[in-house]
This record gives structure tokens, sequence and C-alpha cells, in this order.
């Protein structure tokens, strides 16, 4: 036996080893976020009802990430909004509801681009815009819930 052929062989029987010691149990994903259930995920990306005050949280973050970084930032605050959320819903609705809230502020974050855009045609995400323009911006999300 050459040395590929007896890693090849350990490999498997270490793969095969964990198989039989998880089957029957639900399937946890180590590097996702923790809470979350995979189990009979389907299709989850699709929008679920979600608290208003938390998706007039998430309007408010994009609104906040556009007029003080110009439309960028680290991500933190809307990633603690909608994980504080979803941690408080059953496991088997939280990946609808993050996929939900994710898709509010993408949207949100995309309908004040343009806005900018409508003021300011050479302004560019995260370059300086005269943040005045904001005033006449009215919240609200395109998408039917």
């Amino acid at each position: 036996m050459t040395i590929t052929q007896i890693v090849q062989s350990q490999q498997q029987q270490r793969i095969g080893g964990i198989s039989q010691r998880t089957q029957g149990k639900p399937h946890v994903n180590p590097y996702g976020t923790p809470g979350m259930s995979l189990n009979d995920a389907g299709d989850y990306q699709k929008m679920v009802p979600v608290d208003e005050d938390v998706a007039q949280q998430v309007r408010q973050i994009a609104f906040d990430h556009m007029k003080n970084g110009y439309g960028v930032s680290d991500g933190e605050d809307i990633s603690k909004v909608i994980r504080d959320y979803t941690m408080s819903l059953a496991p088997e609705q939280r990946l609808s509801a993050s996929w939900t809230l994710n898709e509010m502020f993408h949207s949100e974050a995309a309908r004040l681009g343009e806005f900018v855009h409508q003021h300011d045609p050479g302004w560019n995400w995260g370059e300086p815009f005269d943040t005045g323009i904001l005033d006449g911006y009215r919240q609200g999300v395109d998408i039917q819930i």
C-alpha cells in the first residue's frame, strides 16, 4: 500500500465512524449561528412576518449607515439587532426571519443609495455627500411581507 492509499483509507474510516455516531441526530452546523436549526430548513429564503419594531430598527440602521458612514459600516449593529431578534424565536423560524430582516435592510440601503444618486449622480458608496439631502427621504421597504 502506498502512503496516499493509507491516508485515504484512514480518512474513510474516520468519516464512517462520524457518520455512524450522528445518524438519527439533528444536524448541527458547527460554523453557523448558534441556535439556528437546519432541520427541515427547506426553502428558508422567504419573506415571513417580523415584529414591526424590529423592522423599523432595521430601516433606521440602514438610514444611519447612509447618514453617518455614507452607506458603509462594519455591520455589527445590524447583525446584533437581527441576531437578538431571531434568537427570541423558535429555532425553526430563525432562518427565515433572519433572511427577511437582511432583505429588508438591503432593500432599504438600496433605496437610500438610489435616493442619494438622484440628488448627487456622481456619488459612490462610502464617498462623502451633503447629508442634508436625506432630510427629504421617507423610509419604507419595497417588499411585500
